[in-house]
């Protein structure tokens, strides 16, 4: 019965290709990035300097920053084998590329058929393949496992809309979970779930979170200081990682933030880099004073909104900031990774919907080192973070819970590192 509902699988996701293809060629009209190197979709990936490496895979912008140090701890730990460090996104692609530039081979995972999972493989020759958090991709895991690779799911999460929608698959989900060596979970309910999916029991353990253990570019303390200089006194409110449905709410509640604060200074910083000059013609047709950071290293002091339109500045606007929201938790995404302000202990704020970090939401709101906003509306998001810009020592409250906690729960990276050579040697 499993090889039948496997090869079932395996059917339609061949099937699929051409409507898979069809699909990046249209997303392509608005991001050109993924019209090139195509073939990557299908396994025709660059060949590594040496079969037997080690493949990581992370899916976006966001994943491929938390594995950061992980993939530097495995090419330290591994100095003559090929790390290839594979994405979907041409975010994330071009993240690897700023992270880790030629010390990494770089790839677009493939579809998930066997033609295009077996030309990757045969490509790559991986002793070891790693997943993080929720990528589960039957083939591939299955081709894998065939080689034999080593097979390791790390950061393992599954929010409560997963598990659900992966109940509906179980049979498959279950043969997926069964070809990993090992499963590590950011938490305690994470592993029950995965086990609760079909995971075998004695492979699945808890790891916690590998984004505690990222750390800001060596540099970006000293850039802070010197844009600062630039802002003066003024209060200043980051929104990181803003989505489309998002940006109407938050330039209303900054309307309202203006009442209480007239010096107020909005550092927006959108999640998708085609949100740009959409957000720069929504900012003119408001009659919104902004300045572009892509087109100016200073700040216009006239501006009441700094876009944010480049990519991987982000941790330098958290750390100018005196309040940092993470959004992508006012619309129906789930929030984004809420640690990044607690790099710079900043006073911290979320959305109402932390569906996709709850487990990472609840452990900062347990030790009161954030605040989440009751409702989607521009008066209560105003509300707060116009209390936290008036008041420096509820600031500052926030921001040492938030480093105090970031620094406590470090070790995710070595224990994964350390699992991973074990199951290798085996």
């Amino acid at each position: 019965m499993q090889r039948f509902i496997l090869a079932l699988y395996q059917i339609i996701g061949t099937l699929l290709l051409p409507t898979l293809a069809l699909a990046l060629l249209v997303r392509s009209r608005r991001q050109p990035e993924y019209r090139r190197r195509i073939k990557e979709r299908f396994g025709l990936c660059p060949r590594p300097r040496h079969s037997g490496g080690i493949v990581v895979h992370g899916a976006s912008l966001g994943e491929i920053t938390s594995l950061k140090p992980f993939i530097s701890a495995l090419i330290d730990a591994y100095p003559n084998k090929t790390i290839t460090v594979t994405s979907f996104t041409p975010a994330g692609s071009k993240q690897v590329e700023r992270l880790f530039g030629n010390r990494v081979n770089h790839a677009y995972l493939p579809f998930d058929s066997p033609v295009c999972n077996w030309l990757f493989l045969r490509r790559v020759q991986p002793c070891a393949v790693v997943f993080m958090e929720t990528e589960i991709w039957p083939s591939l895991l299955h081709q894998s496992k065939s080689l034999p690779s080593k097979l390791m799911l790390i950061n393992a999460r599954l929010s409560a809309k997963s598990v659900r929608a992966y109940q509906k698959i179980k049979p498959l989900i279950a043969i997926a979970l069964a070809q990993f060596d090992e499963i590590h979970a950011q938490s305690q309910a994470n592993a029950e779930a995965f086990i609760q999916l079909g995971a075998d029991a004695g492979r699945v353990s808890m790891s916690g979170n590998l984004k505690f253990d990222l750390f800001p570019p060596a540099n970006v303390h000293q850039r802070a200081r010197e844009i600062s200089k630039t802002i003066g006194e003024r209060p200043t409110w980051t929104v990181g990682s803003c989505h489309q449905d998002e940006e109407d709410l938050l330039l209303a509640a900054f309307s309202e933030v203006k009442k209480r604060c007239p010096s107020a200074l909005l550092m927006l910083a959108p999640r998708h880099p085609e949100r740009y000059q959409p957000l720069s013609e929504k900012l003119t047709a408001l009659n919104i004073p902004y300045t572009r950071r892509s087109q100016s290293e200073s700040f216009n002091d006239g501006s009441d909104v700094w876009l944010i339109d480049t990519m991987g500045e982000l941790l330098l606007f958290y750390a100018i900031a005196d309040v940092c929201t993470v959004a992508g938790s006012f619309d129906n995404t789930g929030g984004h990774n809420p640690l990044e302000p607690a790099f710079f202990a900043k006073a911290i704020t979320v959305g109402p919907n932390i569906k996709g970090i709850q487990d990472l939401a609840n452990t900062l709101l347990d030790a009161n080192a954030l605040i989440k906003h009751a409702s989607a509306t521009p008066n209560d998001i105003a509300a707060e973070i116009s209390r936290l810009l008036l008041s420096e020592n509820e600031r500052d409250r926030l921001g040492t819970n938030a480093l105090r906690l970031l620094e406590n729960n470090r070790g995710a990276t070595e224990k994964s590192i350390s699992a991973l050579r074990e199951l290798i040697e085996r």
